[in-house]
């Protein structure tokens, strides 16, 4: 069984993927496309996390391909239709990160809240200008999640301990509960002190807070995304900051990536960081074996972890 490793997994991934067939890592290899399609014919796993692009080309060049395994959660880099089509079962790691991506968050909306970076370089730079830096007080303040899954809920609940409010639009979750309130988007953007962003990318999502949504929020409010790039208008986010129509803002990730370095990103005083969400050694680890454990037991017949099964 032929194996095509396309992105880097933990080291312990990579020695079980080796003990099950014959691994080929293109990992760290010049022009991956081309690679990509070159040995795509004969694989039968392929594995990837979010910087390969499984798509139609890719699907329909792969004769052999059994399984695409994604080490992670978000599955907008695999056509999915496509590979229903061939019979190709498509699994991913749902939980893998989620523990990593709420954490960071927490830790972007106080940084963002207390100047926290912005007081790092101003020291750095032989300043100390503490009035220049005066932060704002989460406790009491209002905490709008857009989407509201499971990476929400546990900033949602390590938030609440801060006594903050939670109030969150998605149309797939279907009331409020007695801790948190759900309310219409707009009304959430024009409400809410710090906006967290949580929402897969697809056609629904793309640009869904855009340069017209964030004309709702209130002033001095903050925005922080962690989810997907795309979902929010950056360029429109940075500009806000910098005229002081926004706190602050946290990006983590971005519509193309690695973005365009450009002067508006690169000298901003919003936080920008290089998709750091899964970025730690335990979600690294989880992520390469949970889709393992995904992938062998869709090969011995289970395709309870496969997320196309149900329409072959």
């Amino acid at each position: 069984m032929k194996i095509l490793i396309c992105d880097k997994l933990d080291a312990l991934a990579l020695q079980e993927l080796k003990e099950m067939g014959n691994c080929v890592d293109i990992s760290t290899e010049e022009n991956k496309r081309e690679k990509l399609l070159s040995h795509i014919p004969d694989t039968d796993l392929v594995f990837i996390r979010s910087a390969t692009s499984i798509d139609e080309e890719v699907i329909k060049e792969g004769a052999n391909l059994k399984i695409i395994a994604r080490c992670g959660v978000g599955l907008d880099n695999v056509d999915i239709p496509q590979a229903t089509k061939k019979g190709v079962h498509v699994t991913n790691s749902p939980e893998a990160n989620i523990i990593s991506v709420a954490e960071l968050t927490v830790g972007l909306i106080i940084a963002t809240a207390r100047n926290l970076v912005k007081g790092n370089n101003s020291l750095k730079q032989k300043k100390w200008d503490r009035a220049a830096l005066t932060g704002i007080e989460l406790h009491g303040k209002i905490l709008g999640f857009v989407g509201f899954g499971r990476v929400a809920r546990l900033v949602a609940t390590r938030m609440q301990s801060f006594g903050m409010q939670i109030v969150f639009f998605d149309p797939y979750v279907q009331d409020s509960t007695e801790n948190e309130t759900k309310m219409e988007l707009d009304d959430l953007l024009q409400q809410a002190d710090v906006v967290s962003l949580h929402v897969i990318k697809n056609k629904e999502t793309m640009n869904l807070i855009s340069k017209e949504k964030l004309s709702l929020m209130k002033q001095d409010s903050i925005i922080v995304n962690t989810s997907r790039g795309g979902v929010v208008d950056e360029s429109e986010v940075l500009r806000l900051v910098e005229e002081g129509k926004l706190f602050s803002a946290a990006l983590d990730v971005y519509e193309q990536e690695p973005p365009a370095y450009t002067a508006e990103l690169t000298q901003s005083s919003s936080i920008t960081l290089p998709h750091l969400g899964a970025s730690t050694r335990e979600a690294q680890l989880k992520a390469g074996s949970d889709t393992i454990k995904n992938v062998k037991s869709i090969l011995s017949g289970d395709f309870s972890a496969s997320v196309n099964a149900k329409d072959f």
